[in-house]
């Protein structure tokens, strides 16, 4: 009998029964293994995801640790250059300030009137002591030691604050020598202010 000559119940037979019989048992035989396969194939997957991940984290953590390692001493570095830079410009900034005198408590002299005659002008001393202003409206007297006999060597060549570190180890006589040389030069209120508060 041809595949024609069947009889439509036979057909029907066919698509209803026997073609779902046969896709259940070929699905029975071979799901087994399409599961393993999709099973291995996630689990490949997965396992290249961390493994990438895992990559990734290790760098991290690599370029932190280099950073910690050589960036913290360079930002310090830098810091400190930056602190002394300011330091050293605030330095020469006071040491190059004019100290100003403070003003005078005496009352000011009376206008001479026009029928008065003019006041005798003051006598000249035969050799005016020069004198330099200090950072309290004082006046010191010129005259007084020599750089060479002060107790700070290469007092000269020292900033502001490389001088006062070296005063704390002075005596009384020495910390009035170079208040003395200081007020006569360059008078500087940094140093003359630790010189104040070291004095008794």
């Amino acid at each position: 009998m041809t595949k024609s000559d069947r009889s439509p119940a036979d057909r029907a037979l066919d698509l209803l029964f026997y073609a779902p019989l046969g896709l259940a048992l070929f699905a029975r035989d071979t799901l087994p293994g399409f599961v393993k396969m999709f099973v291995g194939r996630g689990r490949a997957e997965i396992a290249q995801r961390q493994r990438k991940v895992e990559q990734q984290v290790t760098q991290a953590r690599t370029i932190g640790q280099f950073a910690v390692t050589y960036g913290a001493p360079e930002v310090r570095r830098r810091v400190e250059r930056g602190v002394s830079g300011a330091r050293a410009r605030a330095e020469e900034t006071l040491s190059g300030l004019v100290v100003r005198r403070e003003p005078s408590t005496e009352p000011a002299a009376p206008a001479p009137s026009a029928s008065s005659a003019p006041p005798p002008s003051p006598p000249v001393p035969s050799s005016p002591v020069p004198r330099a202003a200090t950072g309290n409206g004082r006046a010191a007297t010129r005259g007084g030691p020599a750089v060479s006999t002060l107790a700070i060597p290469d007092y000269d060549e020292l900033s502001a604050s490389q001088v006062v570190q070296r005063l704390a180890g002075l005596g009384t006589r020495e910390l009035e020598a170079v208040r003395q040389y200081e007020l006569e030069h360059r008078g500087r209120r940094t140093i003359l202010g630790k010189i104040a508060q070291l004095t008794p």
